[in-house]
């Protein structure tokens, strides 16, 4: 039912918040347990420096 999805996701900015979520989890220490908080605040991140990247390209011509 899902064979075709990947062709919907962007591969590129899932390892982008892959590789951030584990850079955030390596600085805290490591923790055990909080793999979700990490992933999710690496995703917050990553989505507003993509919509930052989008307003300054509609403002500069």
């Amino acid at each position: 039912m899902y064979e075709d999805t990947e062709k919907f996701v962007d591969l590129d900015f899932e390892q982008r918040v892959r590789q951030a979520a584990y850079h955030l989890w390596e600085n805290d220490g490591r923790p055990n347990g909080r793999e979700t908080e990490y992933w999710f605040q690496a995703l917050e991140q990553l989505l507003a420096e993509r919509e930052q990247e989008k307003t300054s390209k509609k403002i500069t011509p």
